[in-house]
């Protein structure tokens, strides 16, 4: 899927941009890189190798089992594995000496061994000038002995697997099926639904290798609907920022480091196609913030700010990483409101957090969940965004097999101190409700405004908006069970303390916190 996506929300439907280029990341079943060969020489190779690695073994089953399909003898299927790791490592910036790509198409062919019935004979595929050790394979036994496979069998042209500089051939070709594709279509593929640019790759790429066609569409899908070069290093999840300081500048940050990238813009003006997909320049401002719908944020720079064209930061969003000092520092709410919410959690008020989409509201869920630390904590949402490592802590995923609103009572019969509850949607309101009424405590719930409109407001303790300001979230009030405002955002004066007493002022006190909470509120 696109940058521009942060990816299909269940609670949500499908997403603006919903291209096809992203994978689920997952680390799948590999066995770490430097198990198959040494890893020598450039740290900072070593470590994107690993990294496309695991990235390889989570989001490429389908070509892989098309691969070991269709029929296909023993060297064919070397060859097509081949192809694909070739051709999956090159995009990602590592281009594989033959020896890797050797090593690696033997690793996926024991993988395949392992994967299936006892083996009885010898092994699918062996190098003439690598023998393999191995004496598993899942053919049956009385097969013929495997061919010996020399090292031509990726070698033959006009394949593109072997060629030292690729990357420019499939830039040559992507560019000719976008070319055709524009062709088909009657105006900015952009601005068309998303079906008849799908069918027009579709047309275009008729006939082609489905290896080749699955990439071409990628990758095509990502020029004409999405963000281009930042589409393919989005999908990457070990990238948590792109920087692009101009067409043939790009940079990315991985752990903590930032690093070339070898994705490259076409020339100024495909930058300039692309950042305008993400933002309408304002006339009268250089500088513009963007965020994407999964809580990525940037800016873009215009001349005469940036003389030579636009300057682009992206900074990948991850909700479940927020803490309350993250978001105090970023000026989400200041210093008493984030108290005020760790007291609320820590007496087991009910809370909860209203607001529009992309308001926020799972980075500050996450970030109260986190604050409590080894509380026993439950979460439930039909995301993965609270999936942070904690032994305190239940994950519950919501799903059609499992809906929320079933699972509300079974997390509430785990005991937890805290029951976090993202995603409402109005037909899991009465669910909710019940809860409440019946005397659950410690629920913090958020949801959009029409879900929430329903929530018994006398069950409820504390109530939290949230809302979009300048690209970027903030708390905009908070608000005790009677509607008396405690705090509130105003435009230009920023936050202020309102002179309402709590209507939980009592049930704090009670809790051994009304100290605390006079601190606050003074």
């Amino acid at each position: 899927m696109t940058a521009m996506d942060g990816g299909e929300r269940l609670d949500e439907g499908p997403a603006a941009l919903n291209s096809v280029l992203e994978r689920p990341h997952a680390d799948g079943r590999a066995r770490p890189l430097e198990e198959t060969f040494p890893l020598r020489g450039d740290a900072g190779r070593a470590r994107l190798m690993q990294e496309t690695w695991r990235a390889f073994a989570g989001g490429m089953a389908d070509a892989m089992a098309a691969a070991f399909g269709d029929g296909r003898s023993p060297p064919e299927i070397a060859y097509a594995i081949g192809e694909i790791v070739h051709n999956y490592f090159r995009t990602r910036g590592v281009t594989l000496t033959s020896y890797e790509l050797r090593r690696l198409v033997a690793e996926l062919l024991g993988q395949r061994d392992r994967g299936r019935r006892p083996p009885t004979g010898g092994p699918l595929v062996q190098f003439a000038s690598e023998p393999s050790a191995r004496t598993t394979s899942w053919i049956d036994a009385d097969a013929a002995p495997p061919p010996a496979v020399g090292d031509t069998v990726f070698a033959g042209p006009p394949s593109r697997l072997v060629t030292v500089t690729p990357r420019d051939i499939d830039a040559v070709l992507v560019a000719d099926v976008v070319a055709k594709i524009r062709a088909r279509l009657a105006g900015d593929p952009f601005g068309l639904p998303r079906k008849v640019v799908i069918d027009a790759i579709a047309a275009v790429l008729d006939g082609s290798r489905p290896d080749e066609r699955d990439q071409l569409a990628r990758l095509a899908l990502g020029e004409l609907c999405g963000l281009g070069p930042i589409d393919r290093l989005w999908a990457d999840r070990s990238i948590h920022a792109v920087f692009v300081n101009g067409p043939d500048a790009v940079y990315v940050e991985r752990a903590g480091v930032i690093e070339p990238s070898q994705e490259r813009f076409h020339d100024s003006a495909h930058l300039e196609e692309i950042v305008g997909r993400l933002v309408k320049r304002a006339a009268a401002s250089p500088a513009v913030a963007i965020s994407l719908r999964d809580g990525s944020e940037g800016v873009v720079l215009f001349p005469p700010a940036a003389p030579t064209g636009p300057v682009l930061t992206l900074r990948r969003g991850e909700p479940g990483e927020a803490t309350l000092e993250r978001l105090v520092a970023a000026r989400r709410l200041d210093r008493p409101m984030a108290d005020l919410l760790r007291i609320a959690t820590r007496c087991r008020l009910n809370m909860l957090v209203v607001g529009p989409e992309r308001a926020g509201k799972t980075a500050l869920l996450a970030a109260l969940a986190r604050d409590l630390g080894d509380a026993r904590v439950v979460t439930l949402a039909r995301h993965r965004e609270f999936r942070w490592a904690s032994t305190s802590k239940v994950e519950l995923t919501a799903s059609p097999q499992a809906p929320l609103a079933t699972l509300l009572a079974a997390g509430l019969r785990l005991r937890p101190d805290r029951l976090v509850v993202d995603s409402l949607q109005p037909f899991d309101v009465p669910a909710l409700g019940n809860l409440l009424s019946a005397g659950a405590r410690g629920v913090v719930a958020a949801g959009e405004p029409q879900a929430m409109a329903g929530v018994p407001r006398q069950s409820v303790d504390l109530l939290v908006s949230v809302g979009r300001l300048h690209g970027s979230f903030v708390v905009i009030a908070i608000e005790d069970a009677t509607g008396a405002q405690l705090f509130a955002y105003q435009e230009g004066g920023g936050f202020q303390r309102q002179l309402a007493t709590p209507s939980f002022a009592g049930t704090v006190h009670k809790a051994g916190y009304g100290e605390a909470l006079s601190s606050v509120l003074r």
